[in-house]
């Protein structure tokens, strides 16, 4: 971690322009970070638990193994890597988060509705229980990634990879999956009524109990 950086004013919020910065494996819990600038800054292993990053501009930052549970992270995610990040219940409602790097990360119970996450890799992804209505998951890679109970209705996930991914008891109502792949996905009991499924694949799908007719 930097010697350079006053963590007391950056939690303070009086440090506003950071980016670029080394400060990983910092103490930030519920530090008021709305609206820094950070990016391509690099906040690795750092406890940001319960912080505000509202507005915080972190495109291309480094946020691997950081601690984001209950953050709020309506803030601009561009390209950055949260790869194996805990971000559980963390508030990602808006945010911009394509072509982010959420290769097993913990998102149980988070909120993304109209998130922007075309392009993202989300594979091995724990979505548990997420509220994804409405997001953009355009081209996204989902496979492995773990959706159960997860709200996806409305959601644009044209193009997009769930290969093996599990979604069992998911809200999939009106969600476009033109062109995506659930090749080997577990649907079971899922809810695809009026979903479009114009050329998925569904090669080896489980889709036991679902409302899709296949």
């Amino acid at each position: 971690m930097s010697n350079e950086i006053d963590l007391k004013a950056l939690c303070a919020g009086e440090l506003k322009h950071l980016s670029g910065a080394k400060i990983d494996d910092a103490e930030l819990s519920g530090c008021d970070l709305s609206g820094v600038h950070l990016t391509g800054a690099v906040l690795s292993g750092c406890d940001l638990s319960k912080a505000s990053l509202n507005r915080a501009h972190l495109e291309g930052s480094n946020l691997v193994g950081a601690n984001l549970s209950g953050s709020d992270l309506r803030a601009n995610l561009w390209g950055a890597n949260l790869m194996q990040c805990n971000l559980m219940g963390a508030d990602l409602r808006g945010a911009n988060l394509r072509g982010a790097n959420l290769m097993g990360a913990n998102l149980t119970g988070a909120s993304l509705t109209g998130a922007f996450l075309s392009g993202a890799t989300l594979m091995g992804t724990n979505l548990k229980g997420a509220d994804i209505r409405g997001a953009d998951l355009r081209g996204a890679n989902l496979s492995d990634s773990n959706l159960k109970g997860a709200d996806l209705s409305r959601s644009d996930l044209h193009g997009a990879t769930l290969t093996e991914a599990n979604l069992e008891e998911a809200n999939l109502q009106s969600a476009d999956f033109t062109g995506a792949s659930l090749a080997r996905a577990n649907l079971l009991c899922a809810d695809l009524q009026g979903a479009v499924t114009a050329g998925t694949a569904l090669t080896g799908a489980c889709t036991t109990g679902t409302t899709l007719a296949v």
